[in-house]
This record gives C-alpha cells, structure tokens and sequence, in this order.
C-alpha cells in the first residue's frame, strides 16, 4: 500500500529583502516518515519548518500539507494537526501569557485562546504538563519561567492535540539532562508505537536517532542531501558538509561525531599580555 504523502515541498523558496532564507527547496514526507533535518545555525532550519507549520509565508514555489495549501481559511484547521515546537518562534510571541493557555492554544492551532475550551481539554493540559515535571507552573507566566521549562511548555503545547505530523525544532535547547533524555524517550516512544510524522530538527548529532530513518541537510538554505540516514551520515559526506574532517559514528541508538579542533584563543591572549 502506498503511503500518503503529508507534506510536498516543491521549488519553495523564501526572500527577505535580496537575501534568501530558503531557495528552490523540494522534499516530500510521507505518512510515518520519521526525518531528521541537520544543519548549522542560520541554513534556514526554523524557516523551512515554520512555513510548514503553517506560521510563516514564503515568497514562492509550492507547499502542501496534509494534502491542501495553506488558505486564509484553512490554516487553522491545518494547524490543529500539527505539534510545533520552535522556542527561537514562540519566544517572539509569548511573554506574560500563562502555561495553561500557551498549552491549551495548540488544540485550536492558534497563538492564544479564541475558541471554547471544554473541562476534557483542561484535564489533558494539565496532564501533560504535570507528566513534563511543571505541575506547580500551571499558572506561571512564560516570561518568569526558565528557558527549560519554558520548552516543556512548548512540547506539552504540541502534543496536546494529539497531532497527525510532529514538527519538533530544536526540541532539547535549555532542557536539563532528565528532560532532555525524557524528550528523546518520548519521540522514540511515539516513532515505534504510533503512525505519527515527526521531524526533528537538531544541530547536535547525539539527538540523532536510529528511529529517525530519513535525513534532510541544510546548508545556506538550500538542500545539501536527503535520503536515508545511513546513507548520508558517513565521514566522507559529512565532512563534506561541515567543511572540515570527522568521523561519523554510529552508537547503539544514535549518530555521534567526533573532530579534532584546536582553540588559539589561549595563545591570542597570551601574547596580548
């Protein structure tokens, strides 16, 4: 049986003055998929995925998710089955607003909460936030919070929804070593017991799955490679993409990558003395 496909990116590019964040992009996800997209900062990781979610505009080409185009009318709708977690594009919109709110947002797919909210909602908001150790943050406003459970807030907020596609941008960032480690179960949790889409984006190779079976890389906003992970992280391809020697290993349940780098910095300031 052929899967379906549940997002087709086609020659999608994204121009902010004379400068392009994206350019001639084309991947296809299809239902199930589990990808890992990798990259430095600034190749256009968070642009890509935020015009996915349907957060963000682009400037042309073609997108469709979950087989539709984004249209006034239907982003919500659209967004409802997606889970986004992305601190570099909520931190812009979230201040004063409290976890019970942001968490609840995420069923309706919108910023804030515009829509009827039933008991049943609040009872599975609160669950989820209470299982990701933030129970007694409840009411707390986003701004007073720390960067960790400021991510927590985010993660409960996309898997509320129960969401058909799972968009997960640098989901670890600020979590202390338990959240971080619980994070990763979960995704492998829901890789192997559910038909969940999930990609995840990361610039650290040890969140690299071996769920995640597909790999996308961005380099300066354009796709570097895409393919099957095995097949892309390999020393040859890699080094090729960092600009500099490494070696790839692969540990029992995720990538890692090892380089020798040398810091002058202690030399600079030496002579300086």
């Amino acid at each position: 049986m052929t899967r379906d496909t549940v997002v087709k990116v086609k020659d999608l590019s994204c121009i902010s003055g004379k400068r392009y964040l994206l350019k001639d992009i084309n991947w296809e996800v299809k239902k199930g998929d589990r990808w890992v997209v990798f990259g430095m900062n600034g190749c256009g990781k968070t642009t890509l995925l935020s015009i996915i979610a349907g957060f963000k505009d682009y400037s042309k080409g073609e997108l469709e998710v979950l087989g539709e185009s984004y249209t006034p009318k239907n982003t919500l709708a659209i967004r409802k089955k997606i889970g986004w977690v992305s601190s570099s594009f909520f931190d812009k919109y979230y201040h004063q607003e409290i976890a019970l709110d942001i968490v609840l947002s995420g069923i309706f797919g919108s910023l804030g909460i515009d829509y009827l909210v039933t008991n049943r909602d609040i009872i599975r908001a609160k669950e989820l936030l209470s299982e990701l150790r933030l129970g007694d943050k409840i009411n707390s406003p986003f701004d007073l919070m720390s960067k960790g459970e400021q991510q927590n807030v985010l993660i409960a907020r996309a898997l509320v929804s129960n969401p058909e596609i799972l968009v997960l941008d640098e989901p670890g960032t600020g979590l202390d070593v338990f959240a971080r480690e619980y994070l990763l179960s979960t995704v492998k949790d829901l890789s192997v017991n559910t038909d969940t889409t999930i990609i995840y984006v990361t610039h650290y190779t040890e969140e690299i799955l071996d769920v995640f079976d597909q790999a996308l890389l961005l380099k300066y906003g354009q796709v570097y490679a895409k393919g099957l992970t095995q097949d892309i992280f390999n020393d040859k391809t890699i080094s090729s993409f960092l600009n500099y020697p490494v070696r790839v290993n692969q540990e029992r349940e995720h990538y890692s990558i090892s380089m020798e780098v040398k810091s002058k910095i202690s030399d600079m300031l030496v002579r300086s003395r």
